[in-house]
């Protein structure tokens, strides 16, 4: 892949965190919050026996890791992208290695807490930041 579609495609997938951190982030208004509801009745399968309801404790780290998803997106998009483009090694085994103990620590943790559901769906995150950055190549390297 070469430095400029990995990079665009970096783009893409922090653009489609953004939608999902907007979605997640709506989980403390209680009058506006039903698309996070559904979202997170998605990632808890099977879908359909969500609560009506969140509660505090929900809302609260909805707000914290909507924030976070959101400013890691912001970094994928004003920095990891650049970074592709010009071929910084360096930024791009770093974004590797914190989108692994990301995965890591989320989908243990989901498993601990009894909703593995979310383990799969951080796989497919996993999977759409470090295929562009696993298959770039310089357009020296690629002939």
């Amino acid at each position: 892949m070469s430095p400029t579609t990995a990079a665009k495609t970096i783009r893409y997938v922090a653009y489609g965190f953004i939608g999902f951190a907007l979605i997640w982030g709506l989980a403390p208004y209680q009058g506006i919050n039903w698309p996070s509801r559904a979202l997170l009745d998605l990632l808890n399968w099977p879908f359909g026996d969500g609560a009506p309801v969140f509660t505090q404790s929900e809302m609260w780290l909805s707000s914290i890791g909507a924030g976070l998803t959101f400013a890691i997106s912001i970094m994928l998009i004003g920095i990891v992208a650049p970074a592709a483009e010009r071929m910084e090694r360096n930024t791009i085994r770093v974004t590797m290695g914190a989108f692994i103990v990301w995965y890591l620590v989320d989908s243990i943790g989901s498993v601990a807490s009894g909703v593995p559901s979310n383990a799969f769906f951080n796989l497919i995150l996993l999977a759409a930041i470090l295929v562009p950055l696993v298959l770039i190549k310089s357009d020296d390297e690629t002939g």
